[in-house]
């Protein structure tokens, strides 16, 4: 298993872009990496002409993060480490929006 961040889980069922399953943690606020789908929205031509904070295409415009423990796409169990407890709090999530001169929580 790898160690954190290049950690990637891929499976068939999954749309090929604009999400992602990934080991993270700062994302989540955990001190130990945990798996979490990531739901991307990138800026395109169109988005790039409504608005004006935005710079080039493929920019993240918003991101949603939410703490996982099996694959929505595939059912696959995500499993860190045999050892690893899931948290009490388990479930985390965040998201960001780019969209504006400034990240929003």
């Amino acid at each position: 298993m790898s160690s954190g961040q290049d950690a990637v889980h891929d499976c068939d069922g999954m749309p090929k872009h604009g999400v992602s399953i990934r080991l993270d943690k700062n994302h989540v606020g955990r001190e130990n990496f945990v798996w979490c789908l990531f739901v991307e929205r990138q800026a395109t031509e169109d988005d790039l002409e409504e608005n004006h904070q935005l710079e080039e295409v493929g920019e993240t415009i918003w991101v949603t993060v939410v703490e996982v423990g099996f694959c929505p796409y595939c059912g696959q169990e995500l499993v860190v480490a045999p050892d690893n407890n899931e948290p009490t709090d388990f479930g985390r999530f965040t998201h960001i929006d780019c969209s504006a001169w400034t990240s929003r929580r």
